[in-house]
């Protein structure tokens, strides 16, 4: 390999200057090539050295004013007042945030190119404003002309209107705002930069400034790079190729700054010296990749560095990360062989346990609080309980809270106690928090993790940071707000690895890379989007006036860009660019634009390969769970069964191990979030409350009540309000304020639809409304086999036979068959909806109905016969399951001494509220469109088919089988343990 660039440098530094470099200063655009420089000169020198001092750019604007870098929250909070100052609009902090940060950048922009802030806020509507731009020149004038233009007619559009409103205003917000920073002793970059480049005398610490490896200079920088070159105090040493200087022939965006750099600025070294300057075209082994996903180039870093053996070429061996997010997927693929390896990017704070803790309390004290800040939610507490940090924390009453408490709404381990911020406002939560973390931080402390350490320390600097921003009144934002600042600054923190960066296979970003050079490169996720690096044009001033301003425009980004890409590649000879070529998840599948310029213009022969994934999936088949000992234990234990585990049985039997055997229990949903569960709860809990207030007034429902509240909207909402309460779910977000105006058309269609059938009367509601009975049946002794679906009968006779309900219970025989047998008797049943009673219409006679409310679809054709209700394949097709309950709840019922004294007959009604008819509804169950109005006629063939099932599901011979239809898997919760 040739010589780096820092070489050459180096070598000019020391017979330049010899090896007392005291009284100068080499400023870089990064710190990162200072360390390489300095090993240069030690090794170049020969000699002890007295070192020069190394700055960057931002250090030397910083070093020649008194103004101190605000915190960048700081400064949206002031901004946001010099807004309203100005314009008289009352936004509020958490609205105004997000573009105050554009109009921060905007400004920043402005000042970084020492442009007139009041020229280029002129008001649109005076075009007579424009009459002296005689520092425009004609192509800049053009350019004005054409946008103002636009306003020059239908000024009265509201568009327009609206955005002269806010245009007139930002030159006073400009100088308001720098008013404002001055008076603190704070400013932003570009204001710092801006006031040290308008200085007339500079107090110059050092003799000598070398500027290292400059690209696009801003105008502050070229101001005080000439005042410097003029003092005498001030040389350039400028890292390019001749590849991309400017030619007549040449399309590279990297062109126009360097050609300006060099006229304004000499070059110290020989710009003629084709070893320094014409390496882009030297014979190099260039290889395009195309990839998958990214983390498939991840694991091709570790085969590339084995490749050649290339880690042991150390620090001249580079994986750049275009997206530096495939980092730790990296550093878990490189291989043993690399022992050294040097880590610029730093390790993300939003990957460390301590993030996820922090986002876990914010949820806790601001969603999770109930009953005006009194009690915390069971979900949010629960959750925060689970986090491997949860036990060092006090405050929160986590030692006192148990698995079964966490269920139970008045638990008094959901109490706050005084440690917890009671007056919740953003001050007193973020205090709360970083008092938890440093509580983290001290318990953690003995173990001498020091990823642990760093990651607290830096977390409660930034909730330290936001609460003294919140203790002056700077920071006035609602939670919602506060909780995506919190996270914005933990995603932009990182925690910097230590090591010997000089030494080692660098793995770094994309912007480390500057001024340093490599023999092999590995350039990774090289897509149109990341290099370029998210190109935008976002910004308060349109692109013309930005560009006869000679502000940053989209081509200016591009151009910086366009530089690092080829000036990384320029004196590598082994070059490796991967690029993500799906189209999934965001992804276009498009290598860079640099990457075409490369095979279009470069010369060289490159070479185009792809990789692919070696495994082969294979579908994954959940395996029978067969009844050990310990299963058949479990099972003899089970006394009680509702029709929601017999539907789950028929549905998948491993569904059902899962979870009344295994008793694992599904994931809890989030409340802030309403699912079809929490929905149907809620819409029960509201139609109860109705029917509870009428019938303790009126045994007898009479048209009357029901249009008392058909009448009173208010009555029916306050209603449904006292439903959420009940769910514990307040309706405070979009997506609840409409589920809860959803509920109120539900139960006003309920209603509309009970006032047809006035007069009748409700005998039970839910927890009043339970039924059950004592089902006994038989099933053959362990090893002999049982009849049912899909086991082969032995028994010459029916193995269940159908007694009779007596007194709500039901007796059977045992029959005799070829097979010894063992008798089971289970309780079956579960809770009604509503149980009422009305006149038949058809026969003019009393008739008792099993109602249960669905807030789901009907299905589209009902079940033909018994069959179809324990047919697996009809459950999700024409919802079958919902029959075997309301069957079985009419069947109790109709033998139920309590219920039925009078031998009334009972129908099983299917109430679905989404799509019932406004009138002349009738939810009776039909079989093979015939409705059920006596359910005894099915009596028998149900009891028969149900009792097949429950001898399926105790028979020690018939395993817990995964059901063969996928689609059921789609929703299941526990699809996961099955590998689907």
């Amino acid at each position: 390999m040739n010589k780096t660039f820092l070489e050459y440098v180096a070598e000019d530094i020391i017979s330049k200057y010899g090896t007392d470099l005291s009284r100068i200063a080499v400023v870089f655009p990064n710190k990162r090539a200072a360390l390489f420089l300095n090993e240069h000169l030690a090794r170049l020198a020969g000699q002890p050295v007295w070192s020069p001092a190394y700055i960057t750019i931002s250090d030397l604007f910083r070093q020649h004013t008194d103004l101190k870098t605000a915190d960048p929250i700081k400064l949206i909070c002031d901004i946001h007042k010099s807004f309203t100052k100005c314009t008289g609009i009352d936004e509020t902090l958490d609205h105004f945030y997000g573009w105050g940060q554009l109009l921060l950048a905007d400004f920043d922009d402005i000042d970084k190119n020492m442009a007139d802030a009041d020229s280029i806020f002129c008001n649109l509507k005076d075009i007579h404003e424009l009459d002296d731009i005689s520092y425009l020149d004609n192509e800049q004038k053009e350019m004005l002309a054409r946008f103002f233009a636009n306003f020059s007619d239908d000024i009265d559009s509201e568009l327009k209107k609206r955005f002269l409103s806010l245009w007139s205003h930002f030159g006073d917000i400009y100088h308001d705002y720098n008013r404002r920073l001055t008076e603190q002793g704070i400013g932003y970059e570009g204001t710092i930069y801006r006031k040290v480049a308008s200085e007339q005398t500079l107090h110059l610490k050092y003799d000598k400034y070398l500027f290292v490896g400059f690209n696009l200079l801003q105008k502050v920088e070229r101001v005080l790079f000439s005042r410097l070159m003029k003092e005498g105090k001030a040389k350039f040493y400028w890292d390019f190729d001749e590849y991309y200087m400017p030619s007549p022939s040449h399309h590279l965006n990297t062109s126009p700054s360097q050609h300006l750099n060099l006229s304004d600025f000499p070059n110290e070294l020989d710009n003629t010296d084709p070893d320094i300057y014409a390496n882009m075209r030297r014979p190099k082994r260039i290889r395009f990749i195309s990839s998958p996903t990214e983390n498939a180039q991840a694991r091709f870093a570790s085969n590339w560095l084995l490749e050649n053996e290339r880690y042991k070429a150390g620090r001249k061996t580079a994986v750049v990360m275009c997206d530096e997010s495939i980092l730790l997927p990296i550093m878990h693929s490189l291989p043993p062989e690399a022992d050294k390896v040097n880590i610029t990017s730093g390790f993300p704070l939003a990957m460390t346990p301590i993030a996820s803790l922090v986002m876990l309390l914010f949820d806790l004290y601001t969603l999770g609080l109930r009953k005006k800040g009194t009690t915390l939610n069971p979900h949010y507490l629960k959750k925060l309980m689970a986090h491997p940090y949860a036990h060092h924390l006090k405050g929160v009453h986590l030692s006192q809270v148990h698995q079964e408490e966490v269920h139970q709404p008045n638990s008094p381990s959901q109490h706050l106690n005084t440690s917890t911020p009671h007056h919740l406002t953003t001050s007193t939560i973020l205090h709360h928090i970083a008092t938890l973390i440093k509580q983290v931080g001290i318990a953690t402390k003995p173990e001498g993790d020091p990823l642990t350490q760093e990651s607290v320390f830096r977390m409660f600097t930034i909730l330290n940071r936001l609460a003294t921003l919140a203790d002056s009144g700077d920071l006035l934002v609602d939670n919602t707000t506060l909780r995506r600042l919190v996270s914005q600054l933990v995603s932009s923190s990182s925690i910097p690895f230590h090591g010997e960066p000089v030494v080692g296979v660098q793995i770094m970003g994309v912007l480390e890379t500057r001024n340093i050079d490599f023999d092999n490169v590995l350039l990774l996720s090289c897509n149109e989007g990341n290099m370029p690096k998210g190109i935008n044009d976002s910004s308060f001033i349109p692109y013309t006036i930005r560009k006869a301003h000679h502000l940053t425009t989209i081509d200016n980004k591009v151009a910086i860009y366009s530089y690092y890409f080829h000036r990384l590649l320029q004196r590598a000879r082994d070059i490796t660019i991967a690029y993500n070529n799906s189209t999934d998840n965001g992804h276009t599948g498009e290598m860079s634009r640099f990457m075409l310029q490369l095979l279009v213009e470069s010369g060289q022969k490159i070479n185009h390969y792809s990789l692919t994934a070696k495994n082969h999936p294979t579908p994954l088949m959940p395996k029978p769970i067969q009844k050990d000992e310990a299963t058949l234990s479990k099972l003899q234990q089970i006394s009680h069964l509702s029709p929601s585990a017999l539907n789950t049985y028929i549905r998948c039997p491993l569904a059902f191990y899962y979870q009344y055997i295994a008793h694992i229990q599904e994931p809890h949903p989030d409340p802030e979030t309403i699912d079809n569960r929490m929905f149907g709860n809620i819409f029960h809990r509201a139609a109860y409350l109705i029917y509870k207030d009428i019938t303790d007034r009126s045994p007898l429902i009479e048209k009357a009540h029901i249009q008392a509240y058909l009448s009173n909207r208010t009555l029916l909402a306050n209603v449904v309000d006292r439903a959420f309460q009940a769910e514990q779910c307040t309706p405070n977000n979009g997506l609840q304020i409409i589920n809860r105006e959803v509920i109120i058309q539900y139960i006003t269609k309920l209603l509309k639809i009970d006032q047809q059938l006035c007069p009748f009367s409700i005998l039970a509601m839910e927890e009043e409304a339970k039924v059950y009975t004592q089902l006994s049946f038989t099933i053959p002794s362990e090893g002999a086999l049982v009849g049912g679906y899909g086991i082969p009968a032995i028994p010459t006779q029916p193995t269940c036979s159908v007694g009779a309900l007596k007194g709500g219970a039901l007796v059977s025989s045992a029959p005799r068959t070829n097979a010894p047998t063992k008798q089971y008797s289970l309780t079956i049943g579960g809770i009604i909806d509503r149980l009422d009673i009305l006149t038949d219409k058809q026969t003019g006679k009393p008739r008792i109905r099993v109602v249960d409310y669905k807030t789901g679809n009907q299905p589209s054709s009902p079940i033909k016969n018994i069959d179809e209700i324990f047919d697996p394949n009809n459950i999700r097709s024409k919802h079958s399951n919902y029959y075997l309950q309301a069957i079985l709840y009419s069947l109790i019922v109709s033998r139920s001494k309590r219920w039925n004294p009078a031998n009334h007959p009972v129908s099983p009604a299917l109430l679905f509220i989404k799509q019932a008819p406004a009138n002349h509804y009738d939810p009776t169950l039909h079989i093979d469109k015939h409705p059920i109005s006596d359910v005894t006629v099915y009596e028998e063939e149900f009891l028969t088919k149900l009792k097949h099932t429950l001898a399926d599901i105790c028979s020690p011979d018939v395993p817990f089988t995964p059901t063969d239809d996928r689609k059921k898997c789609e929703l299941c919760p526990y699809r996961m343990l099955c590998g689907l």
